[in-house]
């Protein structure tokens, strides 16, 4: 289907020339003669783009533009100019025009304006589409459940959307959902078409972190051939989630000091500061506070990053929000790989409310869609969920050092005690792979692969 083009120029002879040149070219071209004429046709026909000449009869190119926008949907606006009123024109680029024309201009390089804004315009479109599903799919409604403890956060982060927060501080264990919250914050906020980017400051090795975060220029270090930009940088304009902030070193804080206070930084090897527009998300499953007193933290960072904060509640101080998030996992597995789970036993409800659930809602989330995978038919098979004392026979205990096993061999099975030592293991160091891999004296992605094979990586 051919793009829709409105044509508004006083010069019949030229606009009629023009006319016809854009439709040989495949366009459909409607033309007008005046500024009134041009807005009743642009009503009607609703063009993709509107070429307005700056003077007209009965109205200024200006004023017309500023009409134009007001259209629902309004078209993209590109201005023909004679010369001398390039001003003008620059003017009318303020208010949205996409390009503007100097007459006489050749034909061919208006096709390839015309070619460029379209281009423009369908991935500005294309970016709103999925921005509208970012914003549907982290509404304040992906905060599920009832209990007071987490409409407090949804009442908070709705107060702070209003008012687009430069630096927000989300604390809570591992598995609460502070990236949920983050991405909650960013798409229902002011910076919603604007980037959202993630980085895990503890999954990634500090020189290495250093460079991603603030990018480097050509010649930097051995492999830096090219410049490069960083993620602050990427991030330009929207948000940022340092995650497992309380993990980066010593160094590193003191370098972003500077980003959270001044809002810019210098790439690696790079002389010149770059400013950034950033809402800045610092989430945490440490308590600063105590890393501040024991120097793991620096407090002129801390005292930065805690303006606004709160914390993610943990599972088991919401228990009774366990059965709606159960149900609203199986819902969502339903759909995602193809199950037809409708109805969930009395007894696995009452023994996943009982336990306290030390992964919080990411380990929930993983019982459930191995549960999913493995039942057949249309209830949820208890058989494979596993919580609250239903371990098969084995208890552990452990004291920092030293991990005792008590096994019984008739309700047990080695899949089940290697399947108890890691999650025991992940617990003992907050959920943290590199940290579990180092302690099981294994590597880390033969700890993922196990992870994996159990339900237990989200």
């Amino acid at each position: 289907m051919p793009k829709s083009i409105l044509l508004i120029d006083d010069e019949v002879f030229f606009t009629k020339k023009l006319a016809k040149n854009l439709s040989d070219a495949g366009y459909d071209v409607h033309s007008a003669f005046t500024a009134a004429e041009g807005l009743d046709l642009a009503k009607k026909i609703t063009p993709r783009i509107a070429i307005v000449d700056l003077k007209l009869p009965d109205m200024d190119g200006i004023v017309l533009v500023k009409n134009l926008n007001d259209l629902d949907p309004p078209p993209i606006p590109l201005i023909m100019t004679a010369h001398g009123y390039v001003e003008a024109a620059v003017s009318a680029m303020k208010l949205g025009a996409y390009d503007f024309l100097e007459k006489p201009f050749p034909v061919d390089k208006l096709k390839i304006v015309l070619q460029n804004a379209l281009r423009s315009a369908n991935l500005e479109k294309a970016m709103g589409v999925a921005t509208r599903q970012e914003q549907k799919r982290y509404g304040f409604e992906s905060l599920v459940g009832t209990s007071s403890a987490i409409r407090e956060v949804a009442s908070l982060l709705e107060k702070l959307t209003k008012c687009d927060p430069k630096m927000v501080l989300i604390t809570g264990e591992t598995g609460t959902g502070k990236g949920l919250a983050a991405k909650v914050l960013h798409y229902n906020g002011k910076r919603a078409d604007k980037p959202f980017l993630e980085m895990n400051c503890a999954a990634i090795p500090e020189n290495l972190l250093e460079s991603e975060l603030f990018g480097y220029e050509a010649g930097s270090f051995t492999d830096a051939k090219k410049a490069r930009s960083g993620i602050l940088e990427d991030a330009d304009g929207g948000t940022i989630l340092l995650d497992e902030i309380g993990d980066m070193s010593l160094h590193l804080q003191a370098k972003l000091v500077k980003v959270v206070e001044e809002r810019k930084f210098k790439r690696l090897g790079g002389k010149k500061d770059i400013k950034v527009d950033l809402q800045i998300v610092a989430a945490t499953n440490k308590d600063l506070t105590e890393e501040v007193n024991n120097s793991r933290f620096r407090q002129d960072l801390y005292h930065r990053l805690d303006v606004i904060s709160f914390k993610m509640p943990a599972l088991r101080e919401r228990k009774e929000d366990i059965p709606i998030i159960t149900k609203h996992f199986v819902e969502f597995f339903n759909t995602d790989i193809n199950r037809s789970i409708k109805t969930i036993p009395d007894d696995i409800l009452r023994s996943i409310t009982n336990y306290d659930w030390p992964g919080n809602v990411r380990e929930l989330r993983s019982t459930i869609e191995k549960a999913m995978i493995l039942s057949d038919g249309e209830v949820l098979n208890s058989e494979y969920i596993r919580v609250n004392g239903n371990d098969r026979g084995i208890g552990m205990k452990t004291d920092g050092t030293k991990m005792t096993l008590e096994v019984s061999l008739e309700d047990s099975s080695l899949e089940d005690i290697e399947q108890k030592i890691i999650r025991k293991t992940l617990e003992d160091n907050d959920w943290n792979q590199t940290r579990t891999a180092r302690t099981l004296k294994m590597n880390r992605q033969n700890l993922r692969y196990r992870m994996k094979k159990m339900g237990l990586l989200n």
